[in-house]
């Protein structure tokens, strides 16, 4: 019994050691969210990040230097009488500072389907990817076919211009069709065969 009226009775004998040791028994975690000490083998390996943006943001870089250098050049240039100022490269340029990072980014994710897809095949024991990489090839190359159609838009109204007799800087045209068109099938087939390979790697079921 306790000496002080007012303390209460003393814990039941064993009362704290007990409870130290039910504290004890719970699994310490370490700094990834890992139990600390367990076995190398028993932890799940980190999923596989994906490429990195380095060269992505390098090629978005370069593009907008070279709009800028353009939109100089064009502000520069005095046309001469009844002739605009050329909008040919600047489009281009411009085309490569919006769509070069996602256009890269849609490139590097297809080696590393394709990558993971022969792996598979050859029946190597593949590491786990990350769920948003399985998608990210799509949403970059809706936005990199949006560029390259928009650059084939302009180079149709350079067409249009140019038969039209009313020069818009624009022309030819037929160069920004070509290459905008071409941009956005390449772009349309590279997803196409991404997903098939992460498919194909076993990657989406």
């Amino acid at each position: 019994m306790s000496s002080d009226p007012a303390a209460g009775p003393d814990p039941e004998p064993g009362l704290e050691h007990g409870i130290t040791d039910g504290l004890a028994r719970f699994p310490r975690l370490d700094a990834d969210g890992m139990i600390a000490g367990g076995p190398a083998d028993e932890r799940t390996a980190a999923p596989l990040d994906g490429p990195s943006p380095l060269l992505a943001t390098l090629v978005t870089a370069a593009g907008v230097v070279l709009t800028v250098l353009g939109v100089v050049e064009a502000v520069r240039t005095v046309p001469a009488d009844g002739q605009v100022r050329p909008m040919s490269i600047l489009v281009l340029a411009a085309a490569l500072a919006l769509g070069g990072y996602s256009l890269t980014r849609l490139l590097q994710l297809w080696v590393l389907a394709e990558s993971r897809r022969r792996r598979h095949a050859a029946g190597a024991e593949l590491p786990e990817v990350r769920w948003q990489l399985l998608d990210a090839h799509s949403l970059h190359a809706v936005w990199a076919i949006g560029v390259g159609a928009s650059v084939a838009l302009m180079g149709l109204l350079g067409v249009w211009s140019l038969l039209d007799g009313h020069p818009s800087g624009l022309e030819p045209g037929w160069p920004l069709l070509l290459s905008g068109g071409a941009l956005a099938l390449l772009v349309h087939l590279v997803r196409g065969r991404t997903s098939r390979c992460w498919e194909e790697a076993g990657d989406v079921r």
